[in-house]
């Protein structure tokens, strides 16, 4: 998922910032975030989670959990 995530970053940096958490270093963050599963994606807008994808994600879920929460973006197609 980690190369997903890459590209979410550079795609979507005008509308997102993608930050990747060591859950070891960052064990409070992960709690607070219910992080039990790695990997984890968490879309979070101030103090609230909006969604979240445990385990393996594919590039069609993760465009998914985006345009719900966010809305379209022309750079995030149902082919990715």
């Amino acid at each position: 998922m980690s190369s997903l995530v890459a590209w979410i970053r550079v795609t979507e940096k005008k509308r997102l910032r993608v930050v990747e958490v060591d859950v070891d270093a960052n064990a409070k963050l992960a709690s607070a975030l219910e992080v039990s599963v790695v990997p984890t994606l968490v879309l979070v807008h101030g103090p609230r989670v909006l969604g979240r994808l445990e385990g393996r994600a594919t590039g069609g879920q993760i465009t998914r959990l985006i345009r719900e929460h966010v809305g379209r973006s022309p750079l995030l197609t149902s082919g990715r």
